[in-house]
């Protein structure tokens, strides 16, 4: 994945920026996910409300909106608008949203397509008596939007973090590039990113601020322009920048970040530009044109198909996290993230092997991020009818606390698992001495080896070193110093267990800082020069 305009980061630098800021003893944590609700059907987005230990699931082609409250989907739905409602292609139910103020008022917004395949904006109250549920008697419809086609619908809903005013994403309308020119005509919602002030009037009155505010002949409902399918748009909670996710045509998939220091009246590109590409269709001008946003990364088809606009994290469970943005893919269901810094992506970092859930291959197809009451991130897979929370990775065991995973050490052939149970052997050995008796026998019991393993035991007086003593013609060597004495040769029993009796020394004293070691005869069918490393010396 790279961006190609060449006054942002490419791939190179941008791996640079990564490596130097892991070099600099960055805090970001290994990531993973666990799994929150299960059982949805074609899932398209998740809220949460603050404080509020719920979650808000719109399923698009059923046209409810489904509540989660610790991992269980509840049967009745928050919101129903299955009877005046369409889906199939890219239509259906696909943006929600709560009022900043939802605590007192109770209103939530709802996007999809009605029975026509218009593309309607509702609002909703919630049942007074019942907060699970919508009143159904309370819908209102603030917008109405008809469509050409049954494609590039958009559907992001986000209230404003600086003004409180509703925004609605709103694609071109459809059909390949866009034939109407839609996404460049002010005097259609098509194509734009829409702003309402749904407090001022009713069903909503227009921002003073709005960029086309007295202009004739233009919707002054238009914030920014230039959009094909803005598929999620979420603002960063601490900048008030939105960052929004479009998705391409043929070429670019791309995410452009409209800061808060920018005046309203963006014009994001399309459908003259593609990403940073000239779609040179009829009716545009020169190339690049002049006034553009360019989007802050972009990548070719060659990478994946269809964006997914994503969430800025903020959440106080992983500091190192914070103001990271993650985004996705549709159809490759690969993950990745960056910060933004005075406008430039810093710390691209892919991300999706470390988030693929626990036995599953990938994150399925991607529908949508959101974030949870406490802020976590979570992903929408749309086909598997599943949400995801972004956690830190737990803790991988290292049984000898010396800073390195013990699956790592097995990896790397530092350490070695005899009897296959996944947990490095020099953990888990268990050898049981009988009392030492001078010049008499002495039982030994061992734990922890591999059934029926054939092993040799020594022991020395004078501890581990790297005199290489040597048996059996050179084929069992250890790193013990001499005078070494085999004790025994035994196999394990089924059960990984060893026990012989063996004679020690009439001057006990000798043994104050004894070894005992066992070497494996054999591992795998190799003889056990091959297998020399698999040693394991105990102190007495």
């Amino acid at each position: 994945m790279s961006k190609v305009s060449p006054q942002f980061p490419s791939r190179v630098a941008l791996v640079l920026a990564l490596l130097t800021a892991a070099a600099a003893g960055g805090d970001v944590p290994p990531l993973a996910t666990e799994l929150v609700a299960s059982g949805l059907f074609m899932p398209v987005g998740v809220e949460s409300i603050a404080g509020d230990g719920r979650l808000f699931v719109l399923e698009q082609n059923t046209g409810v909106v489904r509540i989660v409250v610790d991992g269980e989907v509840l049967p009745t739905p928050f919101l129903d608008v299955s009877d005046d409602f369409v889906s199939g292609s890219e239509r259906g139910l696909l943006g929600l949203t709560f009022h900043p103020r939802f605590g007192t008022n109770g209103r939530v917004y709802v996007y999809y397509n009605d029975a026509t395949g218009a593309s309607r904006l509702e609002r909703y109250t919630v049942d007074p008596g019942n907060p699970n549920v919508v009143d159904p008697s309370s819908a209102q419809i603030v917008l109405t939007i008809e469509q050409p086609f049954t494609q590039h619908n958009g559907g992001a809903l986000n209230f404003g973090v600086r003004d409180d005013y509703l925004y609605l994403t709103v694609g071109d309308g459809g059909d390949g590039g866009d034939p109407f020119n839609n996404a460049q005509d002010p005097s259609t919602l098509l194509g734009s990113i829409l702003r309402l002030d749904v407090d001022g009037g009713t069903p909503y009155a227009i921002p003073p601020g709005n960029p086309f505010v007295g202009v004739p002949g233009a919707r002054e409902e238009i914030w920014a322009l230039g959009l094909r399918n803005p598929w999620r748009a979420a603002f960063d909670r601490q900048s008030g920048a939105l960052y929004v996710g479009d998705v391409g045509q043929q070429n670019r998939e791309e995410i452009t970040v409209i800061s808060d220091a920018l005046p309203p009246g963006q014009n994001l590109g399309w459908r003259c530009l593609e990403g940073t590409l000239c779609t040179l269709l009829p009716g545009c001008g020169s190339c690049p044109e002049a006034g553009m946003l360019d989007p802050v990364y972009e990548y070719s088809h060659s990478e994946g198909c269809a964006i997914i606009g994503g969430e800025i994290y903020r959440g106080a469970a992983i500091p190192g996290l914070n103001g990271t943005y993650f985004f996705g893919d549709y159809c490759t269901g690969d993950v990745w993230s960056f910060r933004l810094v005075h406008g430039e992506v810093t710390e691209f970092t892919e991300r999706t092997a470390e988030l693929i859930p626990p036995g599953a291959t990938s994150l399925g197809f991607i529908s949508s991020f959101g974030r949870d009451s406490d802020g976590a991130l979570l992903i929408v897979s749309h086909l598997a009818g599943e949400i995801y929370r972004v956690i830190e990775a737990p803790a991988l065991p290292d049984c000898d606390l010396d800073g390195t995973p013990d699956e790592a050490e097995l990896a790397a052939g530092t350490a070695f698992d005899v009897n296959g149970n996944g947990l490095p052997d020099d953990c888990e050995l268990d050898l049981t001495v009988s009392a030492l008796v001078a010049g008499g026998v002495t039982s030994f019991s061992f734990v922890g080896a591999q059934p029926g393993q054939p092993t040799a035991w020594f022991w020395t007086t004078r501890g581990i070193g790297p005199s290489q003593a040597c048996f059996f013609g050179g084929s069992v060597c250890l790193d013990l110093l001499l005078p070494v004495t085999l004790m025994a040769l035994i196999p394990a029993s089924p059960e990984g267990a060893i026990e012989f009796d063996a004679v020690l020394p009439a001057d006990l004293s000798a043994l104050e800082n004894a070894v005992i070691s066992f070497q494996v005869l054999v591992v795998d069918g190799q003889d056990s020069v091959v297998s020399n490393p698999v040693q394991k010396a105990l102190q007495l």
